[in-house]
């Protein structure tokens, strides 16, 4: 029903956009020219050409052809225009005309223009909304007249072949824009929402748009639009302070500012809430909080689907620093970015959940677990990238340092029944634990490549090191008590005390020679041949420390078996020489095409050596494999119509078991669950081959862009389970190897959008599908385990204007698993229909509102159906609608529930879980933004 819902409703869009189009447009007319030059008397072309009406609105605007002319449609009829022709030397032409209806199609002939030094009296100066400098297109900002408080984004919907479709996504004659930046650099990160919607209209003097080539590709360019602010302006801040209190004592507090100057960008953020509201970096916030507003799709708001009811703090800082602010060469770069981030959680988690699992034909076992845990976190994150570009050198240095502390307090009561329901055992487990963690990265990357000095035979060269640390403490106490109902000599009672020290330092070096055919040949063209060296080696020491007590005779005595010292040392280096050919076919302003086939022969050395206080731990092993790889690129480029992308690749891949895989210390308090190992594993062999295709429209609209990805393998000596379980429920799970492990993975992306007059439609499809054949062993009986998961998404959006947006969409997700020696077959069907909408009264008010339709359909059990409704309604005041009061409603309907059903090897498990349910808020909100400083008093 709701899918028949959801598919009238894409149509009531599709009617809806194409109905107000056609009651939008009047009869329309025509107006053309040819523009030419006084002194010289020869056609201008590129010359800008634009239409406004009285009140002084642009219509729309285009350059002239290679032939001087111009040609406008759709322009209303018996209403007075101007058209302005301006172009660089010139001085601006203006008419004033009207087109009527009994005249619909106006031909002005011939217009000449003046050069500058020429004063005409028909001749007046104004600023046209759009010039050609060169390669670029600038939009002067003046040429558009909108209210005080518009910003950049109001702009770009009024520029005619200029759209910011729902999704933020901006594109400019039906091309996508691929960055936006203010005066050259990036704007408190990458999210293009963050200078659309805070940057004032009046703080902008124009928009600059030109394209980018990928020196390797030069066809292959990328759209940059840069904002170029007014003198003064670049010195700004601007941001958000909230505050919110709702029913049942819930509140919310957050707030970001944001300072900016030529040379540094700096934001401080914090929040605070018990709505399982918590941002996961600095970034969600800020582009969270933007002034204008965010449409139908919201980020940054209560997650529902979130298990346990949260409560977190989080404050933090970040810094762009530009040493180099003037420099205008892509090569001649340097900034600085840090940020610190600290981030508090609660959190109070109830759960039970439900287990069907075959053993043998027409013999199942079935398990309860009941949980309860309360958590709590400190984490300190800081982070720092610095980028250097100097001609031909590059040099990129990152860290990322983190610090955690917490405490987990958990309780769980599991009982197991057998294929007659009748109850055979029980574990009961409470367990404490305190644990202090730090990580630390650091990244080095280098490279050098010669753009200018073509003569030069060392062309380029690439090395890169990266060192990982990590050192955790935890110190927990468990206590379990297992009774086997059926033979009371099977019971066994654990307190248990633990501490472990853990740590581990990786490091990972890469050096590349490529474009060796320069080195030994210069620039000999070698028929498209060339090759490259690749070598790299990963470091790893690794040290366990485990001090295990088990509580006896009235104190804890040490556990002889599991305390242990454990030190694992692992060298892994691959040298690779690839060699490659390339088929180039191009025709200039019409087509570029190229064929790239590279064969990669390379040889993996892995050596791992296991230091333990028990014997049978000490292991050493050395690995020898070939890992071959071949990989073919083709790339189309048919220019003003589409660009693809095609990659085929075969790869060869090594897993090599580990110590907890070879040899593990078995800790038998969860008898549920007792694993084991096996000396003699080898290593897996993954052979695959991946493919991945893009289409990228380049037409002026209605674009159709998609692309997918594969990937198939097949796994020689899978480490698989062998898997033992007895009729209370006990499990041993051994490792051993198995052929015949096969996989096929498949994800794919379409995304459709019709411009029209006044609106803007999408439609996209999303669809994923994963699919593993798994040998396994259950009591001794061989068999194959096919498990497959499937999601697609198809969804719609529709914007009108600034007035309204509508979006819905259909989520459909099939998880299955079958097993061929038993017989037996799970299967989860799960749907969620989303529909969301926005409509703003005017610049004040406005009203939005969500609501998802869940449901669960598993193969055993009932179907599960709830709603969640959400509604918001906003109101902004002051006279530059810097504050806001909103009342908001969530889960209206007060159905919200976390269940969720999944299946794994040979079984089915259904999972309910507590969450956040209906709340109602009130919140407060300040904007404050500027842009410049205040003028000087006179």
């Amino acid at each position: 029903m709701r899918a028949l819902f959801f598919f009238f409703l894409s149509i009531f869009c599709l009617k809806t956009g194409y109905t107000i189009a056609q009651t939008s447009a009047p009869p329309s007319g025509t107006v053309k020219g040819i523009i030419r030059d006084t002194v010289h008397n020869y056609v201008l072309k590129a010359a800008t050409v634009s239409i406004y009406k009285a009140d002084n609105t642009v219509l729309n605007y285009q350059l002239s052809n290679n032939y001087g002319e111009f040609k406008f449609s759709n322009l209303p009829l018996d209403q007075p225009l101007r058209l302005d022709i301006s172009n660089v030397g010139y001085q601006t032409l203006q008419k004033h005309i009207t087109i009527t209806k009994g005249q619909p199609l106006l031909d002005l002939k011939t217009l000449v223009i003046s050069p500058k030094d020429i004063n005409l009296e028909e001749v007046t100066v104004t600023v046209p909304p759009i010039t050609y400098n060169n390669d670029t297109l600038e939009i002067n900002a003046i040429a558009f007249k909108l209210d005080t408080n518009a910003t950049v984004e109001d702009l770009l919907k009024k520029v005619p072949n200029i759209t910011v479709w729902g999704d933020g996504i901006i594109t400019v004659n039906g091309k996508e824009v691929k960055q936006l930046t203010v005066n050259g650099k990036q704007f408190f990160g990458a999210d293009n929402k963050i200078a659309l919607q805070n940057i004032p209209k009046n703080a902008l003097e124009k928009i600059q748009i030109f394209n980018t080539a990928d020196r390797n590709k030069p066809l292959d360019s990328n759209l940059v639009a840069n904002l170029k602010l007014k003198k003064g302006k670049a010195r700004s801040y601007f941001g958000k302070i909230s505050a919110g209190y709702g029913s049942d004592k819930h509140y919310q507090l957050d707030g970001n500012l944001n300072f900016s100057t030529p040379k540094l960008q700096l934001s401080v953020i914090g929040a605070s809430n018990d709505i399982n509201k918590i941002p996961n970096d600095i970034n969600t916030l800020i582009r969270n909080s933007t002034y204008k507003g965010v449409g139908t799709s919201v980020e940054y708001q209560s997650d529902f689907r979130q298990t346990g009811l949260n409560k977190g703090n989080v404050a933090g800082a970040q810094m762009i620093y530009n040493f180099t602010p003037d420099s205008k060469e892509w090569n001649n770069k340097s900034s600085l970015t840090a940020d610190y981030y600290f981030k508090n959680l609660e959190s109070s988690n109830l759960g039970d959940s439900f287990t069907i699992t075959t053993i043998a034909d027409d013999n199942q076992l079935y398990s309860n677990n009941n949980s309860s845990s309360f958590n709590t976190s400190n984490r300190h994150r800081l982070n720092s990238i610095y980028n250097y570009y100097k001609k031909s050198h590059r040099l990129d240095l990152s860290e990322s340092f983190n610090i955690e502390k917490g405490e987990n307090n958990s309780t769980n009561i599991r009982s197991a029944q057998n294929n007659e329901r009748q109850l055979t055992s029980s574990n009961n487990s409470v367990s404490q634990n305190n644990f202090n963690r730090s990580d630390f990265t650091f990244r080095a990357n280098y490279s050098y490549q010669n753009y200018n000095n073509w003569k030069q035979r060392f062309k380029s060269f690439d090395a890169s090191y990266e060192v990982n640390t990590r050192d955790q403490d935890n110190y927990r106490t468990e206590l379990t008590a297992f009774r086997d109902l059926l033979n009371g000599a099977n019971n066994r009672d654990f307190n248990r005390r633990y501490q472990t020290d853990s740590k581990k330092i990786t490091q990972d070096m890469t050096l590349s020679f490529t474009n060796l055919k320069s080195i030994f040949f210069g620039n000999k063209d070698l028929n498209g041949f060339d090759a490259k060296i690749n070598g790299k080696i990963n470091i790893s020491d690794n040290r366990d420390r485990n001090f295990i007590e088990d509580y006896k005779t009235g104190q804890y005595q040490k556990n002889e078996y599991l305390s242990n010292n454990l030190q694992t040392d692992q060298t892994d280096f691959t040298p690779e020489f690839t060699l490659s050919k390339s088929f180039q076919k191009h025709l200039s302003n019409r087509y570029y095409k190229d064929l790239r086939i590279d064969v990669a022969v390379a040889q993996q050395f892995i050596n791992q050596n296991n230091q333990s206080d028990r014997s049978f731990q000490n292991i050493k092993r050395s690995y020898r494999n070939f890992v071959p790889r071949i990989a073919i690129n083709a790339f189309n480029s048919q220019t003003g119509s589409y660009q693809q992308n095609l990659t085929v690749e075969y790869r060869t891949a090594i897993v090599i078991p580990t110590i907890a895989q070879l040899a593990p210390l078995t800790d038998s308090t969860n008898l549920y669950n007792l694993q084991r190992g096996n000396v003699n594993l080898k290593e897996e062999l993954n052979r695959s081959v991946n493919l991945s295709f893009s289409h990228y429209d380049t037409k002026n609209k209605n674009t159709l862009n998609f692309n997918f990805n594969g990937s198939a393998g097949i796994i020689d000596n899978a480490i698989i389970d062998s898997t033992f379980i007895d009729q209370q429920s006990r499990r041993s799970v051994y490792l051993t190897n198995s052929n015949g492990s096969k996989y096929v993975n498949f994800g794919g992306y379409l995304r459709k959008s019709v411009k029209l007059k006044n609106s803007e439609l999408q439609l996209t499809f999303n669809t994923s599908f994963n699919f593993n054949k798994r040998p396994t062993f259950t009591n001794t009986l061989f068999n194959f385990s096919n498990n497959t998961n499937t999601t697609n998404t198809i969804s719609t959006s529709y914007t009108y204007k600034d007035k309204l947006g509508i979006e819905a969409s259909e989520a459909l997700n099939v998880s299955s698993s079958k097993q061929t020696t038993l017989g037996t077959a799970y299967k989860n069907v799960s749907t969620t229909t989303t529909f969301s909408g926005n409509y703003n009264f005017n610049k004040k008010i406005s009203l939005s509102s969500n609501v998802n339709f869940n449901n669960n359909n598993p193969s055993v059990g009932d179907d599960i159906n709830f709603i969640i409704w959400n509604a918001n309604a906003t109101y902004r005041f002051t006279k530059g609608n810097n504050a806001e009061i909103k009342f908001s409603a969530l889960d209206l309907l007060r159905q919200n529930r976390s269940i969720s059903n999944f299946t794994s090897t040979n079984s089915l498990t259904t999972s309910i879980r507590n969450v956040l349910q209906q709340y109602f808020m009130v919140t407060l909100s300040y904007y404050p933004r500027k842009f410049g400083n205040n003028p000087a008093k006179k």
